[in-house]
């Protein structure tokens, strides 16, 4: 499968999966993909599987332990994460609280008998989440009507608005450890980021459609990767409406979004080129992960495994929005701290535009399943569901957003036509850059040892392969390799990562072309990540191509600090195979 694939006219297309964890049927909008002779990508599961393969494959496919981005050797013994002991939930730590000790834990997890999740009736009505910016009037009040329903319930309600918000805390901030362990569990930074939320944001519609007594309810969400949905909508920021959170920044009221920003940053003031450079990264995200889901989605965690931080492209832009819509400054309360992100309304806006993210991705795979893993199918997570039942849902049941009963309105993907155009920008940014200064310096490896990142980094990585053929980037994907990443504060973080070609060790001043960035919201429970070192796994093939340096032996890497304490292990470019089942 080749990365050179070329984003074409847009069509409206109906998918049937011919996959027996995606049996959904939809209408979707989507760019026509093309791949090499190698592959038909649409269709490459029922060429590989036999139909008995395919019934059973769930329980009867190979366990492949060698998930990890890198290719780790040999088999690892894991198991797929269980929900925790609902009995043993403890309270988390803050630092920025007083008293630090902070209570999460839901009323009456303990005492609540657990049932499995069964997945809705196909029967049911299909719920339609409608972008926020295009909300009339009458959503809006509707919207409005649930969520003050949902504020004004008992404190000790399960239902209750900020019982709700602490679902985010005890999963995401410490309250919990892992099944039988003292590992703490944490479900961000790693391949349960995507299922685990879109848990969380069904069964909080489907209680709120419950409160208002409307089993076709759906929930709005913030469509920043549109032009007109780079703002924060409108219906949020009324100060009289119970959508209104006097916590966020509110120099971004009027702003256009800027996926570069970091705290402190000033509003952009170009709003067509920063427009032109969110959609840019956009498209490079979906281009340079297809291949390897891994990439979108965050890394392998196993159950009783200690975490070594590792998200996906996904997460780690939806963490600008986390920073965007929070406070300028610390603590970050709410929508730019884990643990009170879910008090803000925009966070379930944003998050479902997170989700819609994941279902254009499978669309775009051609609804393969991410990871045919049982230790990722089988895992398992516990809410209170729209019936005041605690349950045990596993992410095999919410591969579809269909399987779960509700859609996306069909918005348009401008990003998948914006090359062209940011190619001018770029071209007349690099001319600005050569202006200043067309003497070339001469730049050097990385070196073996951790450096703190307090100034731009510039390095000379070699390849380890040029000039790759077709099928040769159908077998692997070529991926930059930060590690030993270390945030010394265990808060907030970002560095920028550039790439671009040497000429005889040489380099000028431009950094080249932004291959993606390391972005970290702080988290309440220190504890979890602090001195732990993450890793920072970016594809470079579709970015080789566009700067024409498939042929280059070594390359430039630029690390660009922009906020936080960091040291960096080590930087390198590697080759990772991909399996069969991940094409």
């Amino acid at each position: 499968m080749s990365l050179s694939y070329l984003y074409t006219t847009r069509i409206f297309s109906s998918i049937t999966s011919n996959n027996p964890l995606r049996t959904s049927t939809k209408i979707t909008s989507c760019p026509s993909v093309h791949f090499s002779n190698r592959t038909h990508y649409i269709s490459c599961e029922q060429n590989k599987q036999t139909s008995k393969e395919a019934s059973d494959l769930t329980y009867n496919v190979l366990v492949r332990r060698n998930v990890f981005l890198g290719g780790a050797t040999g088999t690892a013994i894991g198991a797929p994460l269980s929900p925790p002991d609902s009995t043993k939930c403890h309270k988390a730590t803050d630092s920025d609280a007083n008293p630090k000790e902070v209570d999460c834990c839901p009323p009456d997890y303990g005492k609540a008998k657990m049932v499995d999740f069964t997945p809705p009736s196909p029967n049911e009505p299909l719920r339609v989440r409608k972008a926020a910016h295009t909300y009339n009037s009458d959503d809006i009040v509707k919207f409005e009507a649930a969520i003050a329903k949902m504020k004004a319930l008992p404190a000790n309600h399960p239902w209750n608005y900020y019982q709700q918000a602490n679902i985010h805390f005890t999963y995401c901030n410490g309250a919990f450890d892992q099944l039988n362990t003292k590992t703490l569990l944490q479900i961000h930074e790693s391949w349960f980021f995507l299922p685990w939320h879109r848990y969380y944001i069904y069964f909080w519609e489907k209680i709120l459609g419950k409160l208002i007594g409307d089993d076709t309810f759906s929930i709005p969400f913030w469509n920043w990767d549109t032009p007109k949905g780079m703002y924060i909508p409108r219906m949020y920021l009324n100060s009289k409406s119970p959508l209104f959170d006097e916590t966020r920044n509110k120099d971004h009221y009027k702003s256009v979004l800027d996926y570069k920003y970091t705290w402190g940053d000033p509003n952009p003031t170009d709003t067509n080129d920063v427009v032109t450079a969110n959609l840019a990264e956009l498209d490079s995200i979906f281009k340079e992960t297809l291949q390897l889901p891994a990439l979108f989605m965050g890394k392998a965690l196993r159950a009783g495994e200690k975490q070594t931080p590792a998200p996906g492209r996904c997460e780690s832009l939806h963490n600008v929005m986390h920073m965007w819509g929070g406070p300028p400054t610390p603590p970050y309360w709410n929508m730019g701290n884990f643990r009170t992100a879910a008090r803000d309304t925009l966070f379930f806006g944003h998050h479902g535009n997170v989700d819609r993210m994941w279902d254009i991705y499978s669309t775009f795979r051609g609804q393969k399943v991410e990871f045919r893993d049982p230790d990722w199918l089988e895992s398992s997570f516990i809410f209170y569901d729209e019936n005041e039942q605690l349950v045990k849902c596993k992410v095999k049941d919410c591969l579809t957003p269909e399987s779960l009963r509700y859609s996306y309105s069909p918005e348009p993907l401008t990003w998948t036509n914006i090359r062209r155009k940011y190619k001018k920008l770029r071209s007349a940014a690099k001319k600005r850059s050569e202006g200043d200064s067309l003497k070339l310096t001469p730049v050097f490896g990385y070196g073996s040892e951790p450096l703190t990142l307090t100034e731009p980094r510039r390095a000379l990585v070699q390849r380890p392969k040029i000039s790759r053929s077709k099928d040769e980037k159908a077998d692997a994907v070529e991926v930059l390799v930060i590690d030993g990443i270390n945030v010394l504060s265990g808060s907030t973080a970002r560095f920028d990562v550039y790439v671009t070609k040497a000429l005889e060790g040489l380099v000028g001043p431009d950094n080249g072309e932004l291959a993606g960035s390391f972005v970290r919201i702080p988290k309440a429970h220190q504890k979890s990540s602090a001195g732990k070192d993450s890793s920072l796994e970016l594809g470079i093939s579709t970015l080789l191509e566009e700067i024409e340096a498939e042929g280059s032996d070594e390359l430039v890497v630029s690390l660009i600090p922009r906020n936080g304490d960091i040291v960096i292990g080590g930087v390198r470019i590697e080759l990772f195979k991909v399996d069969d089942d991940e094409i």
